[in-house]
């Protein structure tokens, strides 16, 4: 048998082992008009950059810099390929699938939603491999020229596969969630609009940036760089398994793997924040502006991550109660992680509860009078707990009244809530200056943007807004007593749950009935 047989043998074989959606979609994707109109266009655009690029050049070819000009003309028309085409491709492509009602028949195979979205992902990062084959000679052409920076190509090269895969599982992410046709369209409006973004961001920033030389030498360009890539692969694991969980059927866990990727980069955050002090000096974050833009970042996404959890449905599906740990002390670890609106809100707390706890931690000063940054901490924090809580609480209650009140419904009501406490407090402004302004110095403190700025800019050894922040903390502290009930109910189910039986392990019943039959055998 020649080599080249055995080859085509183990290829075909090798390639039945893949992933089945892999296999299709690089099948199709690689015959589609739009990858190969993408393909011809980069290499024209690459060959008449090299063409006109060089006659522009004339003798800096030699003696200037015309080499780092060229490679950043062949990036931008690489970036355009992989950071515009192939997501929007893969976000059609998911997209179409619904379109088509071929979902429904993917979900009753033997395939798994993750084996469906890694397929998708890795046929989209064939194409960026491919996209890559295809420019590499012309930047191997720059290598020989002046002003080619090694460093430069390899980081920029490599970091552009990771906002690729980013960007690519963002789009799936967004083509999972499920959309009639009008929220369909404003959703492709949207990611379209996004990769407009990207296109200006192309050709605005990404050339300044490649014309800088990289400090490679500095200990700080390294840990922002090590802090891009753990946030990053972060993301692209909270994209996963929001995608996951769209494309699982109702009755299965959505929620606990989208739980632990938010607490995973909620530790990752606080980790790099200490590996930035530890390589470059405490002092780093010494500044209030500083620790209040951390802890601001934090508390923002604890709050996202919060919102939707708290909203769900107070519901645990039969599935989900068998996969339920064996023993007390990991049910207790994981019971906020388990799906469930009032676990949700458990989860929220207790990520609430360890910033301010981190914070005197990291920077020992921050809650002492003469510094704003901690009571700007508490401010936040506060102002989560009052309107999660008593939307959630809200939204309970609307549940008892009518089974069609959907999490969708009690998000928009927490929303609307913002909403009306960020205008409300401007209202009486409307009929005068003067005269009402007292009735505004009331209602401000439900407008958490206008009490955060009053915080930042308040000497606490004098000038403390008592009565505002105690009207917040009682607000707080409300919304925080409505959903105590609910917590211990959502944490005494699954400690009460029974244990689940194994499929391979007997009942006693059926134990006893054996046990006879086998004497007189």
């Amino acid at each position: 048998m020649s080599t080249l047989v055995r080859a085509n043998a183990w290829l075909k074989d090798t390639s039945d082992r893949l992933n089945p959606i892999l296999v299709k979609e690089t099948r199709q994707a690689l015959k589609s008009r739009q990858f190969i109109v993408t393909f011809l266009l980069m290499l024209i655009a690459a060959w008449l950059i090299s063409i006109f690029g060089t006659l522009a050049a004339g003798d800096s070819l030699e003696f200037g810099s015309a080499g780092r000009g060229l490679f950043t003309s062949y990036f931008v028309v690489l970036a355009l390929a992989i950071f515009v085409v192939v997501p929007y491709s893969a976000y059609r492509g998911l997209l179409n699938e619904r379109d088509q009602a071929t979902l429904e028949l993917l979900n009753i195979t033997s395939l798994s939603p993750r084996q469906l979205i890694w397929g998708k992902l890795w046929s989209a990062m064939t194409q960026v491999f491919i996209f890559y084959s295809a420019i590499a000679p012309f930047i191997a052409f720059t290598s020989m020229l002046q002003g080619f920076d090694v460093a430069l190509v390899a980081f920029s090269l490599g970091i552009s596969i990771l906002v690729t895969l980013c960007l690519t599982m963002f789009t799936l992410m967004l083509a999972s969630i499920p959309q009639n046709k009008h929220l369909q369209g404003l959703m492709t409006g949207a990611v379209f609009l996004g990769l407009l973004f990207v296109i200006s961001m192309i050709f605005s920033v990404v050339p300044a940036m490649l014309m800088e030389t990289l400090p490679v030498d500095e200990v700080g360009f390294w840990v922002f760089v090590g802090a891009i890539v753990v946030g990053g692969l972060s993301f692209f694991f909270l994209f996963t398994q929001i995608a996951t969980a769209h494309l699982t059927f109702d009755a299965d866990n959505r929620s606990t793997g989208i739980r632990v990727a938010c607490t995973a980069q909620f530790v990752l955050y606080w980790s790099m924040v200490v590996f930035a002090q530890v390589m470059l000096g405490r002092t780093i974050f010494s500044g209030g502006d500083d620790v209040a833009v951390l802890v601001t970042f934090c508390l923002l996404y604890v709050a996202t991550c919060g919102f939707f959890a708290a909203t769900e449905a107070d519901f645990v599906s039969r599935r989900v109660r068998r996969g339920i740990p064996k023993t007390e002390l990991l049910r207790m670890f994981a019971t906020p992680f388990l799906p469930g609106g009032h676990r949700g809100f458990l989860y929220l707390v207790l990520h609430l509860a360890l910033i301010p706890v981190i914070l005197k931690w990291l920077f020992v000063d921050s809650f002492n009078p003469s510094h704003w940054e901690g009571w700007w901490t508490v401010t936040f924090l506060l102002y989560v707990l009052a309107y999660v809580g008593l939307g959630t609480a809200f939204g309970r209650a609307l549940r008892r009244l009518s089974a069609e009140v959907r999490p969708m419904h009690v998000r928009v009501i927490i929303f609307i809530m913002f909403a009306m406490g960020t205008v409300v407090p401007y209202l009486p402004l409307l009929f005068g200056t003067r005269e009402y302004e007292w009735i505004y110095r009331i209602l401000r403190v439900m407008n958490p943007i206008v009490m955060l700025e009053l915080v930042s800019r308040i000497n606490y050894a004098n000038d403390l807004a008592t009565s505002e922040l105690i009207a917040l903390g009682a607000a707080a502290g409300f919304g925080l007593l409505l959903n105590v009930r609910p917590m211990w109910i959502g944490f005494r189910e699954i400690m009460r749950q029974p244990v689940s039986p194994s499929p391979t392990s007997k009942s006693p019943a059926a134990t006893q009935q054996a046990a006879p039959a086998e004497q007189s055998a």
